[in-house]
Protein backbone atom coordinates (compact mmCIF):
# COMPACT_ATOMS: atom_id res chain seq x y z
CA UNK A 1 0.00 0.00 0.00
CA UNK A 2 1.26 3.41 -0.88
CA UNK A 3 1.19 6.42 1.72
CA UNK A 4 3.93 9.50 1.97
CA UNK A 5 7.05 8.59 3.78
CA UNK A 6 6.56 11.93 4.86
CA UNK A 7 3.55 10.91 7.70
CA UNK A 8 5.50 12.57 10.58
CA UNK A 9 6.61 10.58 13.78
CA UNK A 10 4.82 11.91 16.72
CA UNK A 11 3.90 11.45 20.36
CA UNK A 12 5.45 8.06 21.86
CA UNK A 13 2.60 5.61 21.77
CA UNK A 14 1.41 3.93 24.96
CA UNK A 15 0.44 0.59 24.54
CA UNK A 16 -2.12 -0.67 26.60
CA UNK A 17 -1.01 -3.58 28.99
CA UNK A 18 -3.19 -7.17 28.18
CA UNK A 19 -3.46 -6.58 24.99
CA UNK A 20 -2.28 -9.97 23.84
CA UNK A 21 -5.70 -11.79 24.08
CA UNK A 22 -7.28 -14.68 22.16
CA UNK A 23 -4.18 -16.72 19.82
CA UNK A 24 -7.13 -17.66 17.71
CA UNK A 25 -8.47 -21.01 17.20
CA UNK A 26 -11.93 -22.43 15.88
CA UNK A 27 -13.91 -21.62 18.74
CA UNK A 28 -17.04 -19.51 18.40
CA UNK A 29 -16.43 -17.77 21.76
CA UNK A 30 -12.96 -16.04 22.55
CA UNK A 31 -12.06 -13.66 25.22
CA UNK A 32 -13.35 -13.62 29.12
CA UNK A 33 -13.44 -9.75 29.04
CA UNK A 34 -11.64 -7.07 29.31
CA UNK A 35 -10.69 -7.72 32.80
CA UNK A 36 -9.27 -5.18 35.18
CA UNK A 37 -8.21 -2.68 32.92
CA UNK A 38 -7.90 0.96 33.31
CA UNK A 39 -11.16 2.89 32.42
CA UNK A 40 -12.49 6.33 31.51
CA UNK A 41 -15.62 7.74 31.63
CA UNK A 42 -16.60 7.81 27.92
CA UNK A 43 -16.20 11.44 26.81
CA UNK A 44 -18.83 13.18 24.78
CA UNK A 45 -19.70 16.05 22.34
CA UNK A 46 -19.04 19.55 23.70
CA UNK A 47 -22.35 21.48 24.11
CA UNK A 48 -23.03 23.51 21.39
CA UNK A 49 -23.96 27.41 21.61
CA UNK A 50 -26.87 28.85 19.74
CA UNK A 51 -26.48 29.41 16.88
CA UNK A 52 -25.46 33.14 15.61
CA UNK A 53 -24.71 33.15 11.48
CA UNK A 54 -26.35 31.19 8.38
CA UNK A 55 -24.87 27.72 8.57
CA UNK A 56 -22.71 27.17 4.84
CA UNK A 57 -25.00 25.60 2.30
CA UNK A 58 -29.00 24.33 2.66
CA UNK A 59 -30.33 23.03 5.92
CA UNK A 60 -33.75 20.63 5.59
CA UNK A 61 -36.18 19.90 7.87
CA UNK A 62 -34.67 16.93 10.50
CA UNK A 63 -35.21 14.86 13.34
CA UNK A 64 -32.77 15.22 16.37
CA UNK A 65 -30.11 12.52 15.44
CA UNK A 66 -27.52 10.35 16.38
CA UNK A 67 -25.99 8.81 13.11
CA UNK A 68 -26.71 9.08 9.53
CA UNK A 69 -25.62 6.70 6.56
CA UNK A 70 -25.67 7.43 2.80
CA UNK A 71 -26.62 4.82 0.22
CA UNK A 72 -26.81 6.45 -3.54
CA UNK A 73 -29.02 9.21 -3.37
CA UNK A 74 -30.42 8.07 0.04
CA UNK A 75 -29.41 9.62 3.13
CA UNK A 76 -30.33 7.11 6.30
CA UNK A 77 -31.28 9.47 9.88
CA UNK A 78 -30.67 7.33 13.18
CA UNK A 79 -33.27 10.02 15.22
CA UNK A 80 -32.71 10.32 19.14
CA UNK A 81 -36.15 8.97 19.51
CA UNK A 82 -34.65 5.19 17.86
CA UNK A 83 -36.92 5.88 13.73
CA UNK A 84 -34.73 5.55 11.04
CA UNK A 85 -36.27 8.65 8.28
CA UNK A 86 -34.91 8.20 4.95
CA UNK A 87 -34.21 11.11 3.28
CA UNK A 88 -34.02 11.66 -1.02
CA UNK A 89 -31.56 13.50 -2.03
CA UNK A 90 -31.31 16.13 1.02
CA UNK A 91 -30.41 19.42 -0.62
CA UNK A 92 -32.05 19.12 -4.21
CA UNK A 93 -34.72 20.87 -5.10
CA UNK A 94 -38.21 19.36 -5.19
CA UNK A 95 -37.35 15.93 -3.25
CA UNK A 96 -40.00 14.15 -1.64
CA UNK A 97 -40.81 14.42 2.24
CA UNK A 98 -38.72 11.28 4.51
CA UNK A 99 -40.03 8.34 5.05
CA UNK A 100 -40.37 6.75 8.31
CA UNK A 101 -38.69 2.95 9.03
CA UNK A 102 -40.63 0.37 10.31
CA UNK A 103 -38.67 -0.36 13.13
CA UNK A 104 -38.39 0.95 16.58
CA UNK A 105 -35.56 1.31 18.87
CA UNK A 106 -32.95 1.40 16.34
CA UNK A 107 -29.59 1.77 18.01
CA UNK A 108 -26.90 1.38 15.48
CA UNK A 109 -26.63 2.47 11.36
CA UNK A 110 -24.53 1.95 8.60
CA UNK A 111 -25.01 2.09 5.30
CA UNK A 112 -24.51 -1.60 3.35
CA UNK A 113 -23.93 -1.43 -0.75
CA UNK A 114 -27.83 -0.23 -1.90
CA UNK A 115 -29.37 0.03 1.68
CA UNK A 116 -28.53 -0.42 5.31
CA UNK A 117 -27.82 -2.16 8.10
CA UNK A 118 -29.50 -1.18 11.47
CA UNK A 119 -29.58 -2.95 15.06
CA UNK A 120 -32.83 -2.68 17.18
CA UNK A 121 -33.21 -4.73 20.80
CA UNK A 122 -35.16 -7.82 18.82
CA UNK A 123 -33.17 -8.23 15.65
CA UNK A 124 -30.54 -7.12 13.80
CA UNK A 125 -32.16 -6.25 9.58
CA UNK A 126 -31.75 -5.21 6.44
CA UNK A 127 -33.18 -1.64 4.95
CA UNK A 128 -34.01 -1.17 1.41
CA UNK A 129 -33.67 1.92 0.10
CA UNK A 130 -37.07 1.92 -0.43
CA UNK A 131 -37.81 1.56 3.16
CA UNK A 132 -38.10 -2.45 3.01
CA UNK A 133 -37.12 -4.13 6.53
CA UNK A 134 -36.01 -7.73 6.05
CA UNK A 135 -34.39 -9.65 9.29
CA UNK A 136 -30.75 -11.00 9.01
CA UNK A 137 -30.30 -12.27 12.32
CA UNK A 138 -32.03 -12.45 16.20
CA UNK A 139 -31.09 -9.86 19.02
CA UNK A 140 -27.32 -9.02 19.83
CA UNK A 141 -28.21 -7.49 23.05
CA UNK A 142 -27.49 -3.91 23.13
CA UNK A 143 -25.82 -2.67 20.14
CA UNK A 144 -23.61 0.45 20.12
CA UNK A 145 -21.61 -0.03 16.71
CA UNK A 146 -22.08 -2.08 13.38
CA UNK A 147 -19.62 -2.53 10.42
CA UNK A 148 -19.14 -4.49 7.23
CA UNK A 149 -16.79 -6.45 4.94
CA UNK A 150 -17.54 -7.67 1.52
CA UNK A 151 -18.32 -11.15 3.88
CA UNK A 152 -19.27 -10.69 7.24
CA UNK A 153 -21.25 -8.22 9.43
CA UNK A 154 -19.64 -6.98 12.55
CA UNK A 155 -21.63 -6.14 15.42
CA UNK A 156 -20.35 -4.13 18.98
CA UNK A 157 -22.29 -4.26 22.08
CA UNK A 158 -22.39 -1.82 24.97
CA UNK A 159 -20.93 -4.97 27.33
CA UNK A 160 -17.78 -5.59 25.03
CA UNK A 161 -19.07 -7.71 22.76
CA UNK A 162 -17.59 -7.76 18.79
CA UNK A 163 -19.49 -10.32 16.79
CA UNK A 164 -18.87 -11.54 13.69
CA UNK A 165 -21.87 -13.04 11.24
CA UNK A 166 -21.81 -14.15 7.83
CA UNK A 167 -24.31 -12.06 5.43
CA UNK A 168 -26.85 -14.38 6.53
CA UNK A 169 -26.77 -13.51 9.80
CA UNK A 170 -24.80 -16.77 11.10
CA UNK A 171 -22.59 -16.28 14.37
CA UNK A 172 -18.83 -17.54 13.08
CA UNK A 173 -17.23 -15.92 16.03
CA UNK A 174 -17.82 -13.89 19.40
CA UNK A 175 -15.10 -11.94 20.56
CA UNK A 176 -15.18 -10.58 24.12
CA UNK A 177 -12.02 -8.27 25.19
CA UNK A 178 -13.08 -5.16 25.55
CA UNK A 179 -14.88 -2.82 27.89
CA UNK A 180 -17.63 -1.62 25.57
CA UNK A 181 -17.30 -1.03 21.23
CA UNK A 182 -18.28 2.11 20.38
CA UNK A 183 -17.03 2.00 16.68
CA UNK A 184 -15.89 -0.71 14.27
CA UNK A 185 -13.62 0.82 11.68
CA UNK A 186 -12.62 -1.40 8.84
CA UNK A 187 -10.37 -0.24 5.98
CA UNK A 188 -11.22 -0.18 2.75
CA UNK A 189 -9.79 -2.86 -0.02
CA UNK A 190 -7.03 -0.66 -1.24
CA UNK A 191 -5.38 -0.46 2.35
CA UNK A 192 -4.53 -4.24 2.56
CA UNK A 193 -5.68 -4.59 6.09
CA UNK A 194 -6.51 -8.34 5.28
CA UNK A 195 -8.60 -9.97 7.83
CA UNK A 196 -7.73 -6.88 10.49
CA UNK A 197 -10.84 -4.38 11.82
CA UNK A 198 -10.21 -1.93 14.62
CA UNK A 199 -12.15 -1.37 17.73
CA UNK A 200 -12.42 1.92 19.33
CA UNK A 201 -13.71 1.62 22.63
CA UNK A 202 -14.45 4.75 24.62
CA UNK A 203 -14.39 3.47 28.39
CA UNK A 204 -10.38 2.36 27.32
CA UNK A 205 -10.36 5.58 25.34
CA UNK A 206 -8.08 3.17 23.02
CA UNK A 207 -8.16 1.52 19.52
CA UNK A 208 -7.29 -1.72 19.00
CA UNK A 209 -6.71 -3.93 15.46
CA UNK A 210 -8.85 -7.11 15.87
CA UNK A 211 -8.18 -10.43 13.08
CA UNK A 212 -11.82 -11.18 12.52
CA UNK A 213 -10.71 -14.50 11.20
CA UNK A 214 -8.66 -16.11 14.44
CA UNK A 215 -10.37 -13.80 16.99
CA UNK A 216 -6.79 -12.63 17.60
CA UNK A 217 -6.35 -9.06 19.07
CA UNK A 218 -3.21 -6.65 18.68
CA UNK A 219 -1.67 -4.33 20.38
CA UNK A 220 -4.15 -1.84 21.76
CA UNK A 221 -3.08 2.08 21.98
CA UNK A 222 -4.22 4.63 24.01
CA UNK A 223 -6.25 7.63 22.07
CA UNK A 224 -5.52 10.27 24.38
CA UNK A 225 -8.28 10.51 27.57
CA UNK A 226 -11.26 10.83 25.89
CA UNK A 227 -11.62 9.08 22.36
CA UNK A 228 -15.49 9.72 20.86
CA UNK A 229 -15.60 8.66 16.97
CA UNK A 230 -12.94 7.24 14.88
CA UNK A 231 -12.80 6.16 10.76
CA UNK A 232 -10.74 5.14 8.37
CA UNK A 233 -9.33 6.79 5.55
CA UNK A 234 -8.69 5.30 1.86
CA UNK A 235 -4.98 4.85 3.10
CA UNK A 236 -6.07 2.38 5.99
CA UNK A 237 -5.32 5.44 8.49
CA UNK A 238 -7.16 5.13 11.83
CA UNK A 239 -8.15 8.67 12.53
CA UNK A 240 -10.23 9.61 15.97
CA UNK A 241 -11.10 12.55 17.58
CA UNK A 242 -9.77 12.74 21.36
CA UNK A 243 -12.72 15.34 22.16
CA UNK A 244 -11.58 15.57 25.81
CA UNK A 245 -8.05 16.61 25.27
CA UNK A 246 -9.10 18.56 22.67
CA UNK A 247 -7.34 16.43 18.93
CA UNK A 248 -7.45 14.63 16.54
CA UNK A 249 -5.12 11.81 16.73
CA UNK A 250 -3.62 9.82 14.06
CA UNK A 251 -2.60 5.98 13.46
CA UNK A 252 -1.00 3.69 11.01
CA UNK A 253 0.94 0.55 10.24
CA UNK A 254 0.61 -3.14 10.70
CA UNK A 255 1.37 -2.80 13.96
CA UNK A 256 -0.40 -0.05 14.17
CA UNK A 257 1.56 3.70 15.46
CA UNK A 258 0.23 6.81 16.33
CA UNK A 259 1.87 9.24 13.68
CA UNK A 260 0.28 12.21 14.76
CA UNK A 261 -1.69 14.20 17.59
CA UNK A 262 -3.04 17.55 16.09
CA UNK A 263 -4.84 20.30 18.64
CA UNK A 264 -8.09 21.15 17.62
CA UNK A 265 -9.83 23.60 19.29
CA UNK A 266 -13.71 23.69 20.32
CA UNK A 267 -14.63 19.99 20.54
CA UNK A 268 -13.44 18.12 18.00
CA UNK A 269 -16.11 15.37 17.50
CA UNK A 270 -17.76 13.82 14.27
CA UNK A 271 -15.54 12.65 11.67
CA UNK A 272 -15.76 11.68 7.80
CA UNK A 273 -13.16 11.28 5.09
CA UNK A 274 -14.48 13.33 1.69
CA UNK A 275 -12.17 10.40 -0.60
CA UNK A 276 -12.67 12.63 -4.09
CA UNK A 277 -10.58 15.65 -2.29
CA UNK A 278 -8.11 13.74 0.44
CA UNK A 279 -9.54 15.57 3.19
CA UNK A 280 -10.66 14.77 6.74
CA UNK A 281 -13.69 16.86 8.06
CA UNK A 282 -14.11 17.31 11.90
CA UNK A 283 -16.91 18.91 13.46
CA UNK A 284 -16.32 21.18 16.47
CA UNK A 285 -19.59 21.27 18.16
CA UNK A 286 -17.89 24.40 20.61
CA UNK A 287 -18.06 26.60 17.98
CA UNK A 288 -20.64 25.30 15.33
CA UNK A 289 -18.31 24.50 12.83
CA UNK A 290 -16.57 22.04 10.96
CA UNK A 291 -12.93 21.94 9.80
CA UNK A 292 -11.50 20.13 6.50
CA UNK A 293 -7.93 18.78 6.92
CA UNK A 294 -5.29 17.74 4.04
CA UNK A 295 -2.75 15.09 5.60
CA UNK A 296 -0.94 14.57 2.69
CA UNK A 297 2.50 15.84 4.37
CA UNK A 298 1.61 13.42 7.53
CA UNK A 299 0.29 16.53 9.78
CA UNK A 300 -3.21 18.17 9.33
CA UNK A 301 -3.04 21.05 7.52
CA UNK A 302 -6.65 22.83 7.80
CA UNK A 303 -7.51 23.81 4.10
CA UNK A 304 -11.23 24.71 4.52
CA UNK A 305 -13.76 25.96 7.54
CA UNK A 306 -17.50 25.80 6.98
CA UNK A 307 -20.63 27.19 9.55
CA UNK A 308 -22.75 24.01 11.07
CA UNK A 309 -25.96 23.76 12.71
CA UNK A 310 -25.96 23.24 16.52
CA UNK A 311 -24.51 19.91 17.58
CA UNK A 312 -23.23 18.07 14.94
CA UNK A 313 -23.60 14.68 15.55
CA UNK A 314 -22.53 13.02 12.17
CA UNK A 315 -20.89 13.78 8.98
CA UNK A 316 -21.00 11.88 5.40
CA UNK A 317 -18.98 12.81 2.24
CA UNK A 318 -21.20 11.65 -0.70
CA UNK A 319 -18.39 10.17 -3.05
CA UNK A 320 -20.28 11.09 -6.32
CA UNK A 321 -20.49 14.80 -6.00
CA UNK A 322 -18.63 16.05 -3.02
CA UNK A 323 -21.99 17.08 -1.01
CA UNK A 324 -21.55 16.94 2.76
CA UNK A 325 -23.80 16.42 5.42
CA UNK A 326 -24.14 17.28 8.39
CA UNK A 327 -26.62 16.12 10.98
CA UNK A 328 -27.86 18.19 14.24
CA UNK A 329 -28.63 16.20 17.66
CA UNK A 330 -30.48 18.94 18.58
CA UNK A 331 -32.96 19.28 16.07
CA UNK A 332 -31.33 22.19 13.95
CA UNK A 333 -31.90 19.86 10.58
CA UNK A 334 -30.00 17.83 8.30
CA UNK A 335 -26.75 20.41 6.71
CA UNK A 336 -26.09 19.86 2.75
CA UNK A 337 -22.88 22.00 1.43
CA UNK A 338 -22.25 21.49 -1.92
CA UNK A 339 -18.60 20.83 -3.24
CA UNK A 340 -18.87 24.44 -4.55
CA UNK A 341 -19.88 26.19 -1.19
CA UNK A 342 -16.82 23.88 0.42
CA UNK A 343 -14.36 25.32 -2.48
CA UNK A 344 -15.34 28.71 -2.02
CA UNK A 345 -14.44 28.31 1.91
CA UNK A 346 -10.60 27.20 1.17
Amino acid sequence: MRLSTRFAAAATVLVLAGTLAACGSDEVNVGDGAGDVAKVEPATAVASPPETGQPTGLVVPATAGTALAQSGSTVAVLGDDGVIRLHTAPGAADTPAPREVAAQQVSALIADGDGFLIATPEQLSRVAADGTVTKVADAQGEVLSLGRTDDRILVGTADGHLRVLTRSGELKRDIHDFVRVDEILVAPASADWGDLVVVLDRAQSMVAPVDIATGSRKAALRSGNGATEGIVDSYGRVLVSNTRDSEIIGFFGQPIVMRFRAPVADGPYALAWDEQQQLLWVSTTGNNAAIAFDLSTGEPRERARIATVGQVSAISVDPSNGMLYLLSARGDGLQAVPRTAVDAAR
